[in-house]
């Protein structure tokens, strides 16, 4: 016989874990608000034409991407808005001035009657305006001339570097012309392995002075695997990478289009818009797979179904270090700080501020950050790490 309060329990704990997890996350209860707008609008539209609630659904959809796109933003410059306290310090810390003012307070008050204590005090406020202006005009005067020292030392940097990328050139050209000239004259038994030998040096010895990378270089934009000294080409997701706050990202329903053989890889990013403002770390962020969702029947009675094609990016990453290439301004090569680190078989993206590159690690998935089980409510979608059988 099955308990009479059995089902209780088991409602009394899904609703337990859904609380919780809409209160740890507010992304997940801006959704639990979306979901009670909806049902609640097909409620009270239902007495209108089909057409009627095809309208006000669209208008509800319309206003949620807005307040999502609002927090997005809002976010965003909360979290990017410089601090103003160091400003503050700065501006109280001006020499000089305060000793001034009160100098010629002191001095006025002391030899003056009160009839011209007011008349001083006026052209007292005038001589501290024009202390000021002085003060800014040594400011402005101090800030160009520091300027000015900025681009002179920055111009001589860039004068050394160019300076040093040349002169590899310059051996390179007039290298050859010295080789030729001592190489002795070779028997014609022995001219085949004569000829091979110093060929085979002279590549090397060219390919340490042009400072070329023992690995192959894309020849296209875009972002590579590199494998086995093999480059393979991550495809951009359509969705976007969400900010790590967020605990799940919208769904994704296709699969990958790259699979690493093994989880010992590092990346070649080939993109112009990192020249110059390339980070110091990358992510690699977990795309976990949902196995099988919690659903309730018209009858509030709970199943699990199977599912398959669908993932998650998660909030879960690793981060990757990344060093520019010798010679190769546009390239950045993205690796491990542990040499000997392996990512666990499954999905991942590299994320790039909010786009995503998408690749699988072949091998079977034994991660438990892979695994989600998803719980299909009235109040909104909620996701969990998969539970041991």
């Amino acid at each position: 016989m099955v308990s009479p309060h059995a089902q209780e329990v088991e409602f009394a704990l899904i609703l337990s874990r859904m609380i919780n997890t809409v209160k740890e996350d507010p992304t997940q209860l801006r959704l639990a608000i979306y979901e009670f707008a909806r049902a609640r609008l097909k409620t009270d539209t239902s007495w209108a034409e089909e057409s009627e609630r095809e309208r006000l659904s669209d208008a509800l959809e319309t206003a949620i991407q807005g307040v999502e796109q609002f927090s997005a933003r809002r976010d965003e410059r909360e979290r990017l808005q410089p601090p103003t306290q160091p400003a503050q310090i700065a501006l109280s810390a001006s020499p000089a001035e305060p000793p001034a003012t009160s100098m010629v307070a002191i001095n006025q008050i002391d030899s003056a009657p009160k009839s011209v204590v007011l008349k001083e005090v006026y052209w007292r406020s005038d001589a501290d305006a024009v202390g000021q202006a002085q003060t800014q005009s040594r400011a402005l005067l101090s800030t160009l001339a520091r300027f000015a020292i900025g681009i002179v030392l920055f111009g001589s940097v860039a004068g050394l570097a160019l300076y040093r990328q040349g002169a590899p050139l310059v051996e390179r050209f007039s290298s050859p012309a010295t080789v030729t000239i001592a190489k002795p004259a070779a028997s014609p038994s022995n001219s085949g392995a004569v000829q091979q030998g110093p060929g085979a040096a002279d590549l090397k010895a060219a390919a340490v002075s042009q400072g070329t990378p023992p690995f192959p270089l894309p020849t296209d934009y875009g972002v590579y695997a590199l494998n086995d000294d093999r480059l393979s080409e991550l495809h951009l997701l359509q969705e976007q990478v969400p900010d790590k706050r967020i605990a799940m990202s919208t769904p994704i329903n296709q699969p990958s289009r790259t699979t690493l053989p093994d989880g010992k890889a590092r990346f070649v990013v080939f993109r112009r818009d990192l020249v110059g403002s390339a980070p110091d770390r990358i992510e690699v962020r977990v795309v976990a797979r949902v196995v099988r969702a919690l659903t309730f029947d018209a009858k509030g009675k709970a199943s699990f179904s199977p599912i398959s094609d669908a993932w998650n990016i998660r909030n879960r990453s690793y981060e990757f270090r990344v060093r520019p290439i010798s010679g190769n301004p546009e390239m950045l090569m993205v690796q491990a700080e542990n040499a000997d680190f392996v990512l666990p078989a499954g999905r991942y993206v590299l994320a790039l501020k909010n786009q995503g590159y998408d690749f699988t690690v072949a091998g079977e998935v034994t991660d438990p950050l892979q695994c989600l089980e998803r719980t299909d409510a009235a109040n909104g979608t909620f996701y969990s790490d998969c539970q041991k059988q």
